[in-house]
């Protein structure tokens, strides 16, 4: 008996080999366009206008040039700001069309996957790899990096957090004393608020806080009450250590209270009487207002999330925010 062995060879294609790969442009509905404003000295860093407003950072996108003349290179939006949007460069496609790109030039612009744009083929020699070389995931949102680039007037704000829009959702305590049944309580009870901050100049921001607290069995076990909390902040930001920041702010706080059968007498008996006469005390005293001062102190988790912490005399508590 004859036993034939047969050998072959595997090969995986390499990431030298897909930078070699060129690709033509097809049909896309989903192509839009923009011009080049700036260019780097390195040539990893464009600035690009973002008039249709497609462009947020995080997309990875595909420019490509005019006229189905083909795609030029792979980038990750790095920041938006004014109407702008900064790219770093991953990957190029075509060296001679990389060499036709300058200030002025509009490209055809595709968002995400852009397998669409390409029918591949092998073109050895056409791509210098270590030109749009990237080290780390860290890189593609790295600011320091954009900064250090000849960017113009792209990033001349001196405002620390870059977005004018920041949404938060924490958790505090509300507590308050209750004579209403003859002695000194205490009721306590879970506050979750939802902010809203826009930073109308550089470091300045305007923000609208509300909270609600449910006390069920106040002021009697068959009762329920809602505390509802407006907070409205004027916050200025100081940048910290370790990828923080600090906001002093000062601001003007109003409680509302609901709580429909508070104060209501269950008899005609004079004891009955003075319980609802305590409830509705309790009740007014909790519908207050006044000014408010603290400080909210932040710490970047991923680029675009924060963990927040809120120490004032409106409020302690903690929570999240995202920048948009």
């Amino acid at each position: 008996m004859c036993i034939f062995f047969f050998s072959q060879s595997a090969y995986a294609q390499g990431i030298v080999d897909d930078f070699n790969t060129e690709g033509i442009v097809g049909d896309s509905a989903e192509l839009f366009s923009e011009t080049i404003q700036i260019i780097s000295r390195s040539g990893k860093i464009f600035i690009l206008t973002n008039s249709n407003q497609l462009l947020s950072k995080g997309d990875f996108i595909t420019m490509a040039l005019r006229n189905n003349d083909g795609a030029i290179a792979r980038a990750v939006v790095a920041k938006t700001y004014d109407g702008k949007a900064g790219i770093k460069v991953l990957k190029v496609y075509s060296l001679s069309r990389w060499g036709l790109l300058k200030r002025g030039l509009e490209v055809d612009i595709l968002k995400g996957d852009d397998s669409s744009l390409f029918r591949p083929k092998k073109k050895a020699n056409d791509i210098a790899e270590s030109a749009v070389k990237i080290e780390s995931e860290e890189d593609l949102f790295n600011e320091t990096a954009l900064l250090e680039e000849n960017l113009g007037d792209f990033y001349k704000g001196t405002r620390h957090i870059k977005p004018d829009n920041l949404l938060s959702a924490g958790w505090a305590q509300f507590g308050f004393d209750s004579d209403v049944d003859g002695g000194n309580d205490r009721f306590v009870g879970n506050q979750w608020n939802f902010a809203y901050g826009y930073q109308f100049a550089d470091n300045f921001w305007i923000e609208g806080l509300f909270g609600r607290t449910v006390f069920d069995g106040f002021p009697d076990d068959t009762l329920q009450t809602q505390v509802n909390n407006f907070t409205a902040r004027l916050k200025y930001t100081f940048k910290a250590p370790l990828y923080s920041y600090f906001m002093p702010y000062i601001g003007f706080q109003t409680y509302s209270v609901v709580s429909p059968d508070a104060g209501t007498a269950e008899n005609n008996t004079q004891a009955a009487q003075e319980k609802a006469d305590r409830e509705t005390a309790v009740i007014e005293g909790l519908r207050k207002s006044n000014i408010v001062a603290g400080v909210t102190v932040f710490r970047r988790l991923v680029p675009g999330w924060f963990i927040k912490a809120d120490l004032g005399t409106d409020i302690l508590g903690i929570g999240f925010s995202i920048e948009f």
